[in-house]
């Protein structure tokens, strides 16, 4: 269809018919819509070219379109072009867009200097100007950065949203300041009434990570206190720390408690603490959520599998690790890559080399290969048996 849309309006040209800024306007935002951003900078510089001066709505589909794709720099360029024409007031979408485009690929000198020109040419900054800033300052971890932006949005008067405190939050947290960050949470989101499943999150998983679990049970709590729904995250967040930690009993009746919340364990809720628990070392109480899966009804999958075969292996318990294998087999999993490469890597370790070589032949009947530092170490262990 665009395709026909682009012969059609060259030619249009071809017959001496000049299009205007809009009908350009038009095609540049339709040919962007569909990532045809080569045709679309054909066609912008064949406007400029033409002496037509770009309006917004072809500013915005070209440069919003090459910001998402990472021609940010090319973005930029062609914006300069028009500036220095003169006879364009962008809108915040443009400035924004070309803000966001260099915070993500880390130029935030850039960022912060488009920002300084939009406000001396007559565009303030607006809410989410400051938001994408905030993000990235937060992600950095730069919080002093982030503070400065924080309070210089307020003293604008652009009130800040719950994105903006979440990336606060979300900042203080991972610089290890839970404490701040609940105290942000209590003292202004809540008063603005702000604060989220998210914000709680972020702070829950802060205390846990920082070894407060029992700070951050109050805090959900105090969730369901303040008619705020704890979700999925906040659960397995939880349940997989009260394991971590060896209080089976609280994470159990956390466990069961989510029916009750309308929030149901699904295999992925399921498999994120397997996961969790065999990189840990704590394999049992793994296989006991395992078990417990399947007795709810939620079918494991192939992930499922590779978390306790992984668990197994790193616990040198590779015969169960063999079984759980077949198992998965028996019940119509097919292993992928990585199971086949949990198990060998087990065998190597328990120098159980012929059967190594065994599976690395139904690995390769099923089109898979192994990278090299399992491959180098198979090859390794063979050759200190031959020359032993």
């Amino acid at each position: 269809m665009i395709d026909l849309a682009l012969e059609d309006f060259h030619s249009i040209v071809k017959k001496g018919r000049d299009p205007d800024v809009v009908t350009y306007a038009i095609m540049i935002d339709g040919v962007c819509k569909v990532g045809r951003f080569n045709s679309a900078v054909g066609l912008w510089k064949e406007m400029v070219g033409k002496g037509l001066s770009p309006d917004n709505k072809a500013c915005c589909a070209l440069v919003v379109g090459l910001c998402e794709v990472g021609k940010v720099d090319l973005a930029y360029e062609l914006v300069v072009e028009v500036i220095k024409g003169g006879n364009v007031e962008f809108s915040t979408l443009i400035y924004n867009a070309l803000i966001s485009g260099f915070c993500r690929i880390s130029r935030i000198d850039k960022a912060q200097a488009i920002k300084l020109f939009m406000t001396k040419n007559g565009c303030e900054p607006d809410l989410v100007t400051y938001n994408v800033l905030l993000n990235y300052f937060c992600n950095e971890l730069m919080l002093q950065e982030a503070d400065k932006l924080f309070k210089k949005m307020e003293r604008s008067g652009i009130r800040p949203d719950v994105y903006s405190y979440n990336q606060m939050i979300k900042g203080l947290c991972n610089t290890n300041k839970p404490d701040k960050a609940y105290l942000l949470m209590v003292n202004k989101m809540e008063a603005d009434g702000l604060v989220d499943a998210f914000s709680y999150n972020t702070v829950i998983e802060a205390f846990c990570k920082d070894g407060h679990i029992g700070k951050a049970y109050k805090l959900f709590e105090d969730m369901g206190r303040k008619g705020i729904a704890p979700d999925v995250v906040t659960l397995t967040t939880l349940i997989k720390n009260f394991l971590n930690k060896g209080s089976s009993g609280i994470a159990k009746t956390l466990l069961d408690q989510m029916s009750g919340m309308s929030l149901l364990p699904d295999c992925i809720f399921y498999t994120t603490i397997i996961d969790h628990l065999c990189k840990r070392g704590k394999v049992e109480t793994a296989c006991s959520i395992f078990n417990d899966m399947i007795i709810q009804g939620v079918g494991p999958d192939v992930i499922s599998y590779n978390a306790l075969v992984n668990g197994f292996c790193k616990s040198k318990r590779v015969t169960e690790a063999i079984h759980l294998y077949e198992e998965m087999q028996s019940k119509g999993f097919s292993p992928d890559e990585t199971t086949f490469k949990l198990i060998i890597g087990g065998l190597i370790c328990e120098k159980k080399l012929s059967e190594a070589c065994q599976v690395w032949g139904q690995m390769m009947e099923k089109g898979f290969t192994l990278d090299r530092a399992v491959s180098e170490a198979l090859i390794n262990a063979i050759h200190s048996i031959d020359y032993a």
